[in-house]
């Protein structure tokens, strides 16, 4: 048990995530923050919520790089055999072992051959050149290190997203000196998402140290 904490890391990492996955089927705000630290293994909730969302509606995730992506479709293919998965890719992509192994995932270079399919998983390189298919969720993996063009640039294509990433990852970028906001009804440096906190697990497998 870590020091601070009053039950095992892995109850805790439970706890938030249950209420996370809570919140996402109760809440109509725009987007949730699920801020975590090295060791939590964020891509449990990301699979946990995909299942959970695609349960009711359709979504995308969006990763970072295409091992994640790779890895994202296995643990979600594994978790879930049942639901139809789409792996967005570019052309030139080759298939992976990770990708090949499970037979109801569909690849393709276009979001609208993957229609039928109740999630799609693309790097957020693949999906800023996408125009088509909209959907109302959209899971963001390893949140922080996307840039903020990038996630401009996709921002269209959901209507709700859970952003779940590390904060160690990127330096603040806004500060603002407190009389600046003297006198407004709203308080700029106040998120306007809901956060949650993921604790440290430490624990890590191959598939993690690959991708």
């Amino acid at each position: 048990m870590l020091a601070g904490l009053e039950v095992p890391p892995a109850v805790e990492a439970e706890r938030v995530i249950t209420a996370v996955l809570a919140d996402l089927c109760s809440d109509d705000r725009r987007g949730f923050v699920i801020d975590s630290s090295p060791g939590a293994d964020k891509r449990i909730l990301v699979v946990r919520a995909a299942v959970e969302l695609a349960a009711g509606e359709p979504l995308i995730v969006i990763a970072q790089t295409t091992k994640q992506v790779d890895d994202l479709i296995d643990r979600l293919a594994r978790k879930a055999p049942e639901l139809r998965v789409g792996r967005l890719s570019a052309a030139e992509y080759k298939l992976s072992k990770r990708v090949k192994d499970h037979e109801a995932v569909r690849v393709g270079a276009k979001a609208v051959g993957l229609s039928g399919t109740a999630v799609i998983i693309g790097t957020v390189v693949n999906w800023a050149t996408i125009i088509e298919c909209p959907r109302p969720w959209a899971t963001v993996d390893e949140a922080y290190q996307k840039r903020s063009d990038a996630l401009v640039r996709v921002a269209g294509k959901f209507e709700q997203a859970l952003f779940v990433g590390g904060h160690a990852q990127l330096d603040p970028f806004y500060t603002a000196d407190a009389a600046l906001r003297m006198g407004l009804s709203w308080d700029p440096m106040q998120s306007a998402v809901a956060v949650h906190r993921l604790p440290v697990t430490w624990w890590s497998t191959q598939d993690l140290v690959d991708s």
